[in-house]
Parts: C-alpha cells; structure tokens; sequence
C-alpha cells in the first residue's frame, strides 16, 4: 500500500471510531510504530484536526 493510500485509509479508521490507539494502527496497517507517528502528523499538517491523549490514542476532533 502506498502512503496515500494508507494516509486516507488512516482518517476512514480514525473516523470510524472513538479512540484508536497507534499499535491498532500499526498493526492493522502493517507499519512501525515510528512510521504511524509520521503519518499522523502528516495528516495533522494537511489539516485533519487529530487529538491525542497520552495512553489512550488518536481521535478525529468532534465536528470534523
């Protein structure tokens, strides 16, 4: 899969749930977690509004 595609398969799941944390990501994705944190924050800065809480994972900001 190339990292469009991953990119955008990324925002469907962060979309489809609450809280998704970025081993779930990793490993869903076949990726390391170095790389699922480069994607997050490329999504970030294309501005997709992603939080994050220490722990928990990733969220799509409510109103997104």
């Amino acid at each position: 899969m190339n990292r469009i595609d991953r990119l955008t398969a990324m925002l469907v799941h962060l979309q489809s749930k609450k809280v998704v944390k970025a081993e779930e990501m990793s490993e869903r994705f076949e990726i390391s977690l170095r790389t699922v944190y480069r994607d997050v924050k490329a999504l970030m800065e294309a501005g997709v509004p992603i939080g994050s809480e220490a722990g928990k994972g990733y969220f799509i900001v409510d109103g997104y």
